[in-house]
């Protein structure tokens, strides 16, 4: 290697000899010059530092020939790392290379440079540093030559290097020393080294090294003199044996680095690496690619820009964590995505020594993001209705009791819809279904953004107002109404349904949830009762009217225990005789106390608590009793219910009656309305009912939402014209649609029969649109079986 610059001088050669290991430096940082105590220190830059090269290039070089091949991308971070802490050293400080504690300088030499002095040193128990016995500046051996290169002079110490007696190394050349310390144990020296020793002695001044025997070796710097040379003799065999054990501990620390880094880059799940000032050194590719980003927008910058600003500290509090216990410190957080989104992610951190920074910490990131979604979205269904996605009976539960909970107002509206079930009978379900969502989106739109809109189930719905008093509930009521009153489109079809609410308001209708929500309930029972489409405030006298419908089912229960009910008949006549051929059974209550009871008040109580079933089992049964003992031979017509088709077995209750009253099946006539038509499995009923042999009528037709399909896909054998277009048969409208009503069921081979007669006109107009029976008052009223018979 070239010596260093002239500029140092005649101090080059004795700077040589030191223990001190130097490199000095001028003003641009660019190297001027180093001893070899600098080299035995740090054995792996040698060739690597050029004189009049910058400390940034030497760097440069060296890591470059150093670094794996994953490693290699990094080399600009290694090099700035490097030359920043050489460039702000200022004091004196202390570190361990390779197994060795050294004690690091700096000093600033005017018109010379910038020197920066290594000294080796142990730690004592107090961690101060001490000097070692090698460290002495004095050499082991010293020996004076003549110019022939023949010894003079030798210490005693330099016999014992090189195993003579003393004074036996006078007289012989230092190459002729070397050969007998060799030739005493192992024959002749190595040619080569001969060669060595022959070649290094031209260069007075150049260091050089000389092996032994039992892998020692012996460090030599000679100085010229006049009339010969001086040398001096250091044993390095400690120093090589340490370099060649941190060599291979170094190769092999790189060899593990590297395959760990491999590893890590292969990764499927994100790994990063964070140095001990809490600097991201490595990323890998999963973790990169989870956030659409590249490694040098990351790679060197502080950790905790990876997450969001809500959760500054998390990563810290996370690096902190890994030190202690022993186990993986673990957390959920947030990474934000280039593409703007957010990844959430399980972060578990351990300590991880590497040969570069002792305080390495390495952070394993497991994308968590599908499962934090999923379990967002199971959390929201557990709360909102499928349907609406609105809130439903539990989360508006829960927002009640935290408002009750504070002590604060607030106000319930308890909404049901009107004639919902007729379009979700007519039309299906899936048109029912369409309906309710444009409900709720028509009720949200007139609700501000802090009030609830939860659906309860089926076509009930509830509305929470924070801090709501009456007018202002009154005022929301209103509106709520009003958005329903404007047509639904439905399956191709314009659809009106209103809105009634019952309206409570707390702490002043109760302070509990449980009570506010069953006195909101009767509030819109109340306001059922008051034609529909309204709103009702809660009364104190709704609690009487509510008791008076609970013991009203009670009665009804007792009631067909007792057998309170009767039935009257209504006869149904020929057109043009008049003659009667059927008698329509319609059901009355007589009650001990409350005396006759119109069907119009226990029939929807009977279909709404399911005693339906026991009310229309007794009335076919009864009603085919009775018919058996009419000696006219006159059919008896039953109602049935859409609520008792699906609340019972039918065709069995029908079954069951006809051979108990031995009537013949063609004289029970089975009167059902279109609302029974939109079952899916109406066909079936009717096809089994006309298995049995009844007759099967078509009640009310044009009241519903009717169809002219219906009188071709199902085999009616009579239709019943509702009375309302009796009534106002005298318009010529009216009277073309019970006209053509007539026509098609003259093809089908059906009978019409017109309902709601109660005068000869409308009897006379009736007969020539074609009705073939006819029923109404003007032929008799419902009567008990005695006076019908």
């Amino acid at each position: 290697m070239q010596k260093p610059n002239p500029r140092i001088g005649l101090l080059a050669d004795l700077l040589d000899g030191l223990d001190i290991g130097l490199c000095v430096f001028d003003a641009d940082d660019c190297a001027v010059g180093w001893n070899q105590t600098f080299l035995y220190l740090f054995p792996e830059h040698d060739g690597f530092v050029h004189l009049g090269e910058h400390y940034g290039e030497n760097l440069r070089r060296f890591y470059g020939n150093r670094l794996t091949s994953d490693e290699a991308r990094y080399i600009d971070e290694y090099v700035a790392s490097g030359l920043a802490r050489h460039q702000a050293q200022s004091r004196p400080f202390e570190f361990e290379h390779r197994g060795t504690w050294l004690r690091v300088a700096a000093q600033t030499i005017p018109g010379l440079g910038r020197v920066r002095l290594w000294r080796r040193i142990t730690q004592g128990a107090d961690g101060v540093g001490a000097r070692t016995p090698a460290e002495a500046d004095t050499p082991d051996g010293i020996v004076a030559a003549n110019a022939d290169g023949r010894i003079v002079s030798a210490n005693r110490q330099f016999a014992q290097l090189y195993g003579l007696a003393p004074g036996e190394a006078v007289g012989l050349t230092f190459e002729a020393v070397v050969a007998r310390a060799w030739q005493d144990t192992h024959g002749d020296a190595p040619p080569q080294l001969l060669a060595h020793l022959r070649e290094a002695q031209r260069f007075a001044g150049a260091p050089f090294e000389v092996p032994l025997p039992g892998e020692r070796w012996i460090r030599v710097i000679e100085h010229a003199r006049e009339d010969g040379r001086t040398g001096a003799h250091f044993d390095i065999t400690a120093l090589k044996r340490e370099q060649a054990a941190l060599r291979a501990a170094e190769a092999e620390a790189r060899r593990s680095a590297s395959h760990l880094r491999g590893i890590i880059e292969r990764m499927p799940a994100g790994m990063l690496v964070v140095g001990g000032a809490g600097d991201l050194v490595e990323a890998n590719r999963a973790f990169l690619h989870a956030l659409g980003r590249e490694a040098a927008d990351l790679v060197g910058r502080p950790l905790a820009v990876l997450g969001l600003p809500e959760e500054a500290g998390l990563l810290d509090r996370l690096l902190a964590g890994a030190g202690e216990a022993g186990e993986p410190a673990v957390c959920e957080m947030r990474f934000p995505r280039a593409d703007g989104g957010t990844m959430w992610a399980r972060v578990s951190a351990v300590r991880l020594p590497l040969p570069a920074d002792p305080a390495s910490t390495l952070l394993q990131v497991e994308d968590i993001t599908a499962r934090r979604e999923a379990e967002r979205r199971i959390a929201h269904m557990a709360a909102h209705d499928a349907l609406t996605d609105l809130p439903n009976r539990t989360l508006f539960r829960t927002r009640l009791d935290a408002l009750l909970g504070d002590g604060r107002a607030c106000a319930i509206l308890w909404l049901d819809l009107d004639r919902f079930k007729v379009v979700n009978d007519t039309l299906g379900h899936a048109a029912g279904d369409a309906l309710l969502c444009e409900v709720g989106r028509r009720m949200r739109a007139v609700l501000r953004g802090e009030d609830t809109l939860a659906r309860l189930g089926g076509d009930e719905f509830a509305v929470l107002l924070a801090g709501g008093d009456s007018p202002a509930a009154s005022q929301v009521a209103s509106r709520l109404v009003e958005a329903m009153q404007a047509p639904i489109a439905v399956a191709g079809r314009s659809m009106h349904v209103g809105v009634s609410i019952g309206v409570v308001l707390a702490p002043g209708h109760g302070a509990d949830a449980d009570t506010l929500m069953a006195r909101a309930d009767r509030a819109l029972y109340s306001a059922k009762a008051a034609g529909r489409s309204t709103f009702r405030l809660y009364d104190p006298a709704m609690d009487a009217a509510a008791a008076e419908q609970r013991g009203l089912e009670l009665d009804l229960r007792l009631g067909l225990d007792r057998g309170e009910f009767v039935l009257h008949y209504q006869p149904i006549v020929t057109a043009a005789e008049r003659r009667t051929v059927c008698r329509e059974a319609l059901v009355r209550w007589h009650h001990p106390t409350r005396g006759l009871v119109s069907p119009g008040a226990f029939i929807p109580l009977a279909e709404e608590t399911g005693l339906i079933d026991r009310l229309g089992a007794w009335i076919l049964r009864q009603a085919c009793r009775d018919a058996a003992t009419w000696t006219d031979g006159a059919r008896v017509a039953v109602n049935v219910s859409a609520a008792q088709v699906r609340h019972g077995p039918l065709v069995a209750a029908i079954q069951a009656a006809l051979r108990e009253s031995g009537l013949g099946p063609d004289r029970l006539e089975i009167e059902i309305t279109e609302s029974l038509l939109v079952d899916g499995d109406a066909v079936d009923l009717l096809l089994a009912l006309r298995r049995l042999g009844l007759r099967i009528a078509l009640d009310d037709f044009g009241t519903g939402y009717s169809s002219l399909s219906y009188l071709r896909r199902f085999p009616f054998d009579a239709i019943k014209i509702d009375r309302s277009f009796i009534a106002d048969i005298a318009n010529p409208g009216t009277a073309a649609i019970v006209r053509a009503v007539v026509g098609i069921a003259a093809q089908l081979g059906a009978t019409v029969t017109a309902e709601g007669i109660e005068s000869e006109d409308q009897c006379a107009a009736a007969r020539r649109e074609g009705c073939t029976e006819m029923q109404g008052y003007l032929f008799g009223r419902p009567v008990p079986l005695d006076a019908a018979a």
